[in-house]
């Protein structure tokens, strides 16, 4: 029987995460930048599918471990929020790709690939701040961190107006091609909102810690 618990590396786990979230998101970007054959752009698919499934596997491996660890080096709460949340960008991701298959989209939009931008650049600074969480006296850098999370979701949220804008100014539209790309762009925005629900939550850490 072990009586002394083993030391659980939340920390190094959380950082994974992160690391895998930004891998789908780069290659979201890549297939919507370089888009090619729908052979192709399934492909591209099935391979963001996978790589959200891993993450899956990871998410609910930090959950199971949180249930089984009795000492966390951050409130527990925080810890499983910041999992959950982390976890809700890459299935957005994850989301737009099976939608593009689904859709039988030829060709994407200019607003759909610069949210897709916005998306890798929120997931860079997402993995720079959740390193940061191993030392929290580094706070100042924490928050620039959060912040320009925060800016880059307001900059979607413009390329989204713009993006429904141009959608709905041609009456002549097939209006079931207007509800495929309004679902998409949805889902985008909703990927950009989830990375802001990180940082919204790793600033609540360093309030506490700090």
């Amino acid at each position: 029987m072990r009586w002394i618990p083993r030391k659980v590396e939340f920390f190094g786990l959380l950082e994974q995460q992160a690391e895998i979230g930004l891998k789908g998101a780069r290659m979201l970007q890549d297939c919507l930048q370089e888009f090619g054959s729908p052979e192709a752009v399934y492909l591209a698919s099935k391979q963001i599918h996978d790589i959200e499934h891993t993450g899956d596997d990871l998410a609910h491996k930090v959950v199971d471990l949180l249930n089984k660890t009795f000492i966390t080096p951050l409130d527990r709460e925080d810890i499983h929020q910041l999992t959950i949340k982390l976890d809700d960008v890459l299935d957005f991701v994850d989301l737009v790709a099976k939608r593009l298959v689904t859709y039988r989209i030829e060709k994407p939009t200019a607003q759909c690939i610069e949210i897709s931008r916005i998306i890798v650049r929120q997931s860079e600074e997402i993995l720079e701040a959740v390193k940061l969480l191993r030392d929290l006296k580094r706070g100042d850098r924490l928050l620039q961190q959060c912040a320009r999370i925060n800016q880059l979701e307001n900059d979607a949220d413009q390329v989204m107006r713009d993006a429904l804008t141009d959608l709905f100014k041609d009456h002549d539209r097939d209006p079931i091609d207007v509800i495929k790309w309004k679902d998409i762009y949805e889902h985008l925005e909703e990927g950009t909102d989830k990375a802001e629900d990180v940082a919204n939550i790793l600033e609540t850490v360093l309030v506490k810690y700090s």
